[in-house]
């Protein structure tokens, strides 16, 4: 890790608020590197407290504010140097950013502030990270395409690995999803909202969490007690 942007992606693996991360400048750090940390090839972040060179890449903009000879106001300094890293961090990240990238930001503030309703802006904060940003290139996908089977069943496989989506052949519109986790209320509404928002309102779904219903000659749906009936 050498660069503040990576420890603003670290603290995302872990689930970590960007506003909780703390820049300070370091006192007795390494020239050769931003982020200073003890051992220095760490992937992760050790603290939400990062101790950064102020001089690695800012040297004309720093060298008097955190000259070391210079005292007082380290309170002020210290307060203005975390503000300032906290703008280069959004500045490094946007860098190269595509067009759909800035699309997929300004589709999930929207989720966010309620603009879809009160229910999707509470869905889409059940999704882990690593979900959310596939699921807002499907949702990009879906105002592009429009709705269908197809886009419902690549979605299903990115959120439920382990889950199939079937279309009856005997009763037009009626869809069967397993979904192979354990029924919760967190789960009931990420399905809801999926379901909401990829399949057309007129469609019958039927939902199957755990056990998959039984399919004759299907030998591992048919295991007794691993199966439901339909």
């Amino acid at each position: 890790m050498n660069y503040i942007w990576e420890a603003a992606l670290a603290a995302d693996k872990e689930n970590i608020p960007r506003e909780e991360m703390q820049y300070c400048p370091v006192q007795n750090g390494s020239p050769y590197a931003e982020v200073v940390l003890e051992n220095i090839n760490s992937r992760g972040i050790e603290s939400t407290q990062v101790e950064v060179n102020p001089l690695y890449r800012f040297a004309k903009e720093f060298s008097s504010v955190f000259d070391r000879n210079l005292e007082g106001y380290e309170q002020t300094r210290n307060l203005f140097f975390d503000i300032v890293m906290h703008y280069m961090v959004q500045a490094d990240l946007r860098q190269g950013l595509s067009k759909q990238e800035y699309c997929l930001r300004f589709l999930l503030m929207d989720l966010l502030d309620g603009v879809c309703g009160s229910q999707a802006a509470q869905a889409i904060l059940c999704f882990e990270k690593k979900k959310l940003y596939r699921l807002l290139c499907m949702i990009f996908k879906l105002y592009q395409c429009g709705s269908s089977i197809l886009l419902f069943r690549e979605v299903m496989r990115d959120m439920y690995p382990d889950s199939f989506v079937y279309v009856s052949n005997d009763r037009i519109r009626q869809v069967l999803v397993y979904i192979g986790v354990e029924e919760t209320e967190v789960e009931r509404i990420r399905m809801g909202f999926l379901q909401d928002l990829f399949l057309p309102i007129y469609f019958e779904v039927f939902l199957f969490w755990e056990h998959h219903f039984g399919i004759i000659g299907i030998e591992e749906t048919m295991k007794i007690e691993d199966m439901v009936l339909f």
